[in-house]
């Protein structure tokens, strides 16, 4: 039977710890030993012409593409993304005619989680592809291609490069070599970055920016080169990237976030051949969503199959920078231009185009509510924190002949109660430590400009509802005299009161503040409200762009093959033209 994987529990302590320690490896080394400078080295792009495999300009009357990103989570919504990939015709609602099905698959980053392996690749991501295309022609390969993201980055490329960059071209030392099947598609890219050549003089790029932003010299180099000498002059662009700059960007510090994707888009008019960049399509943030400057479309897909990111807080963003959008000419004695991305709105409605809609993302967030049931290791781990806390101010009562349920049930108020609470807790040194390394922590979670006071809130509502809690049960708890069994009561009690102090931070963090966007989300592994991209160049040379979205992902019930009951797909919002 297929190793159907669940959703990653990010929460998980194991899983905390072991993401944590790959992220920190892959940043410190990424920066000294990137792969992609030491693949431009062994694997030469010949600048003469392009590669034919990329060359898809005579394909046809009509050309379709489909982009998809964030996908590999759990089982349920990866496939059910990879069964509508697959469909040979696609009926969505709010539209008359099927969709056929694409000559190429565009993946935009993070193709799978919560970490790249081998193993993991296999099961999060080419195991439901696989299980969807089984029924194609054993001879029918189209293409796919893949832009890492941060995940993919967390071995070193490693994976990712064993897995999409396998085709080699036939040089003097090695034979030519075929790139591997992905769910029944076939890899062609050579690195994990690539130019393809669409009819009617469009082009898509697939861009490499590693963890930071950061784009090598070698990647600069060669698309560089592509616009100055492979594009047509007055070519159109689609320029797929790993993160959706516009949406991130601090308007108020914009240089920290801006520069390396202003300085991309920038290598379009420096060919100064006429080309626009008509279209960017990224992942990263796990839902849909459209944001226009001028004449470009800037679209956010990454729907493929984690968990679901909120759209609530997504808003219209205007800055200055030191360049004006592409398209625009630098004015003499101009040092500074606005940048103005808007989100998209529906003409009848009004409302963004986002999916899901605003009001359908801020209900979710209230599964905060739930956060201890939904994260119960993570509510486990503070519950044997707790315990261990109590344990020391047990043992602190101890040392002056008395115990923690004496202390506590000798006081005449409540507020007396407290106070010898306190005290017990800097009887010795080890607690407040405990205390001190919490509000540390915490600290160091929020995601506030105030951090140091959101931090102490955030704490403290944690120690007062486990101080409380602790009098209650000694006052009021059957058994509470003996010392394990209170020691028992505090860390359930606690354990389940803390990690709802948690969720409820999240729920208004992000509903009245728009803070903890990912947190708050990732803590929900949402299965539901997929999505990605079907795209069509006609015969005249106009792209549409068919944003197709999945409400409800049908869960597995363990049958071998899958049941697969029906999908019911639809168009998020009706079909996006451009150029």
């Amino acid at each position: 039977m297929t190793d159907r994987r669940p959703m990653v529990g990010w929460y998980d302590p194991p899983r905390l710890m072991a993401t944590a320690i790959r992220v920190a490896i892959s940043t410190v080394f990424g920066e000294f030993a990137d792969r992609r400078e030491a693949m431009a080295s062994a694997r030469k792009i010949d600048p003469r012409e392009i590669d034919p495999v990329y060359d898809y300009s005579t394909s046809g009357s009509e050309f379709w593409f489909d982009f998809v990103a964030d996908t590999g989570d759990g089982w349920n919504s990866t496939y059910a993304i990879a069964r509508l990939l697959a469909a040979p015709h696609l009926t969505v609602q709010g539209h008359d005619d099927p969709l056929p099905l694409a000559d190429i698959l565009v993946m935009g980053g993070d193709e799978v989680y919560p970490t790249a392996s081998r193993d993991e690749y296999a099961a999060r991501l080419v195991a439901p592809f696989e299980e969807a295309a089984k029924d194609w022609p054993k001879d029918f390969e189209p293409h796919v291609y893949a832009i890492p993201g941060n995940h993919d980055w967390y071995d070193g490329l490693s994976a990712f490069l064993g897995l999409f960059c396998r085709r080699r071209t036939r040089t003097d030392w090695a034979a030519a070599r075929q790139g591997r099947l992905v769910g029944a598609r076939r890899t062609q890219q050579t690195h994990s970055y690539f130019a393809l050549k669409l009819p009617h003089d469009w082009w898509l790029w697939g861009v490499d920016i590693q963890l930071t932003g950061y784009i090598d010299q070698p990647q600069i180099d060669f698309f560089d080169h592509v616009a100055r000498e492979w594009m047509a002059p007055g070519s159109r662009l689609i320029l797929c990237t790993g993160q959706p700059v516009w949406a991130y960007v601090d308007v108020n510090a914009p240089d920290k976030t801006f520069k390396n994707f202003s300085y991309l888009e920038g290598l379009v008019g420096l060919a100064k051949r006429g080309h626009r960049l008509c279209l960017v399509l990224t992942g990263d943030s796990h839902h849909y969503s459209r944001y226009t400057e001028g004449d470009c479309q800037y679209i956010t897909a990454g729907g493929g199959g984690a968990f679901l990111h909120p759209t609530h807080a997504l808003e219209d963003k205007t800055f200055q920078w030191d360049y004006p959008a592409p398209g625009q000419p630098l004015k003499a004695g101009v040092s500074k231009y606005q940048r103005e991305f808007k989100l998209a709105s529906d003409p009848k409605t009004g409302e963004p185009m986002v999916f899901p809609s605003r009001s359908e993302s801020r209900r979710l967030t209230l599964r905060n509510l739930g956060f201890a049931i939904l994260n119960w290791q993570y509510a486990a781990t503070l519950a044997v924190v707790c315990a261990v806390f109590a344990w020391m101010l047990d043992t602190n009562a101890r040392t002056f002949g008395s115990s923690l349920f004496e202390v506590l049930t000798s006081a005449a108020t409540f507020w007396a109660a407290l106070w010898a609470y306190v005290g017990l807790v800097f009887a010795s040194p080890w607690p407040p430590v405990l205390v001190l390394a919490a509000f540390a922590g915490y600290r160091y979670f929020a995601d506030f400009s105030w951090r140091l006071l959101a931090g102490v809130l955030h704490a403290s509502a944690q120690a007062l509802v486990v101080v409380i809690a602790t009098i209650l049960l000694a006052f009021y708890m059957p058994g509470a005299a003996n010392r394990c069994l209170l020691i028992f009561y505090v860390g359930l009690a606690g354990g389940v009161l803390a990690a709802t102090v948690m969720g409820v931070y999240l729920l208004v963090s992000l509903n009245w503040f728009g803070k903890h966007a990912n947190e708050a989300f990732s803590a929900l592994r949402i299965e539901d409200y997929k999505c990605f991209l079907r795209c069509r160049i006609d015969d005249d040379g106009k792209l549409t762009v068919f944003p197709v979205g999945l409400t409800n992902v049908p869960r597995d019930d363990g049958t071998d093959p899958p049941r697969n009951p029906p999908l019911k797909p639809h168009l998020i919002e009706q079909p996006v033209q451009i150029g």
